[in-house]
């Protein structure tokens, strides 16, 4: 403004015969702005009004978080030029607190009239809420492994094995007294009904409002293992079989059937009238010269269900020469 009085000062025709004050343009045009300003502050018509101000946390410590919710807005009541407070929410204002010198605890925030920085000509009569609490707790790390909830049963017959969870535990950053007390995490219950195999889905976690405003929604994938029931049954008098043996010889096995302890499927248990027929019990009779010889009992693997328990493990085979009748 005052290079531009300055060039009209300059270029104004100076009078000849009269001697007028130093700077008397300038001075003038000075007065003509005051005037016009002061009737743009003072004499445009005041309001008072609430408008809302955010509150800006700075310098906040790296190992400090505040743990409580607070009020993210003050209402601030102000009075002033209407054209003033309607351009205010056009402008950067907001009520900054300055964390950089704090420690954990409780630290109260005093909400003063002069703390927010309005443009000239706005008054500021009432800030709500007067003071801001803010609880400043350490920030930690803590794994938590992820337990599952399930619902319903298998099909008739069937069972849940086990259940295998991706990721099995998820680490947490926030505030030390939220995770200090927490052992593990939980699903929301993972529904079973009618499974009659293996099954894969994803489940969402059970979480507390505290535990959620760290992660926000979180979800894991469930491998479920479901089998069929077994139960143990004891099959007497299961044949002995010779495996390979010789032409010409003669064999006598003793005793010649043994009896077999197996856990088997309930659906075989049930629907199958001779167990014995499941079973080949047999012992590797080649190569035996002729006398007698102790030798383990075998019994091929079982399709489903395993063997448990042969009784006896072994048997005696006699080999004779064969005799020739003419």
């Amino acid at each position: 403004m005052e290079k531009l009085v300055k060039q009209i000062i300059d270029r104004s025709p100076r009078p000849k015969s009269r001697s007028w004050p130093k700077n008397w343009a300038l001075k003038t045009l000075s007065l003509f702005f005051a005037v016009f300003l002061w009737y743009f502050v003072v004499g445009e018509d005041k309001v008072d009004m609430t408008v809302s101000i955010p509150v800006e946390i700075v310098n906040l410590p790296h190992n400090l978080v505040i743990s409580n919710q607070f009020k993210k807005e003050l209402e601030v009541t102000v009075s002033g030029p209407r054209g003033l407070i309607r351009g205010i929410s056009r402008q950067d204002v907001s009520r900054s607190v300055d964390l950089s010198k704090a420690t954990s605890g409780t630290e109260v925030i005093h909400n003063e009239l002069d703390s927010i920085r309005f443009p000239r000509g706005i008054r500021v009569l009432r800030i709500q809420p007067a003071n801001t609490i803010l609880l400043l707790d350490r920030l930690i790390q803590k794994n938590l492994m992820i337990k599952y909830i399930t619902r319903g049963s298998p099909a008739p017959n069937y069972e849940l094995v086990s259940i295998f969870l991706d990721p099995p535990s998820i680490t947490l950053t926030g505030p030390q007294a939220v995770l200090e007390s927490e052992k593990f995490l939980t699903t929301t219950p993972i529904d079973i009904s009618g499974l009659n195999g293996p099954s894969l889905r994803q489940v969402s976690l059970d979480l507390k409002t505290s535990i959620a405003n760290l992660i926000g929604e979180s979800v894991v994938t469930a491998r479920i293992s479901i089998k069929e029931k077994t139960a143990e049954r004891v099959i007497p008098s299961v044949p002995v079989t010779l495996g390979r043996f010789n032409e010409g010889l003669t064999y006598i096995v003793s005793p010649r059937t043994v009896q077999v302890v197996a856990e088997l499927p309930l659906s075989i248990i049930e629907n199958t009238d001779k167990l014995q027929t499941l079973f080949n019990a047999e012992v590797p009779a080649r190569s035996l010269p002729v006398g007698k010889h102790e030798l383990k009992v075998e019994i091929r693997p079982l399709e489903q269900g395993r063997i448990l328990k042969i009784s006896p493990e072994k048997v005696t085979i006699e080999v004779r020469e064969s005799v020739t009748v003419h």
